[in-house]
């Protein structure tokens, strides 16, 4: 799921996210949840499926991130070069 951040009035929850982008529950990551990143400035950050972060990437008060998995590396395999 892509990271997007969003301008909202401070002190929002996921719901006022939400109901601000005009999103349903599905297409957000509630796990995740809405992040307050500067609660100064009211800038959140939350997980949306990828469908709706093409469909917010155009709204000047979103930014969208990629969220890649993290997880073990693979190990080396015989015969290939570094």
């Amino acid at each position: 799921m892509p990271l997007l951040t969003v301008v909202l009035a401070p002190g929002s929850v996921l719901a006022d996210a939400v109901r601000a982008l005009g999103l349903t529950d599905d297409e957000v990551d509630s796990d995740y949840g809405l992040i307050e990143l500067d609660p100064d400035t009211g800038r959140f950050a939350l997980r949306v499926q990828a469908r709706v972060a093409a469909r917010l990437a155009a709204d000047p008060a979103v930014t969208v991130f990629a969220d890649p998995p993290i997880g073990p590396a693979e190990p080396d395999r015989p015969g290939e070069s570094k």
